[in-house]
């Protein structure tokens, strides 16, 4: 068999299987290969309470498969998955991780974001993760800073009976001039009373 028949056999077939796999072959090409950008919305700090809550915006030219925050408390292992759900279509993600009022350690944390065909993308990292420290919430009576919600009730309670207490005696004090004008005159009209509380 000459060379030359055997190269050009050889042609044949390998344009035939081109043509035949055109579609697969145009397939392969088209994959996805960029991965997801995020952009993250970093409050390095923040106030104790029930609930942080944790957002980043994350684009993706195809389909994201998942987005999710891995946190921990400072000097705490592992870091502790949850699922960011999407805001409508807005491209951004949220979830609220439970907390304490007495826990003022800084939470760690970083954002993974995974397409449907593998692509990752990594917003901080284990080794090297965001940190949002945590401050005790301030009282609204005193100024002060406290560990827990109930010493602010507590405070707000003799504060609402000195208010009702003010209250009382501007009506008694109101009911009084009234009263007094009253019995001045024997034509005396009713003058409306209201009261706004806030």
């Amino acid at each position: 068999m000459d060379v030359r028949h055997f190269r050009g056999v050889r042609l044949v077939w390998l344009s035939l299987l081109l043509l035949l796999s055109g579609n697969g072959f145009v397939h392969a090409q088209s994959v996805d290969t960029v991965a997801p950008i995020i952009e993250l919305e970093e409050l390095t700090e923040g106030i104790a309470d029930r609930t942080q809550v944790f957002t980043a915006q994350v684009a993706e030219d195809n389909t994201l498969d998942n987005v999710t925050l891995y946190y921990r408390r400072e000097g705490q292992l592992p870091f502790t998955p949850a699922p960011m759900e999407a805001l409508g279509n807005t491209g951004y993600y949220s979830v609220s991780i439970p907390t304490d009022f007495n826990d003022l350690r800084t939470i760690e944390y970083y954002v993974q974001a995974i397409d449907t065909t593998g692509n990752r993308t990594v917003s901080g990292f284990a080794f090297d993760p965001y940190q949002r420290t945590l401050s005790a919430p301030v009282s609204p009576i005193s100024g002060n800073q406290e560990a827990a919600p109930e010493v602010a009730a507590q405070e707000r309670i003799p504060l609402l009976k000195r208010r009702w207490v003010q209250i009382t005696l501007g009506v008694l004090a109101v009911g009084a001039v009234a009263s007094l004008v009253s019995d001045d005159g024997e034509d005396s009209e009713v003058v409306p009373l209201t009261f706004s509380l806030q």
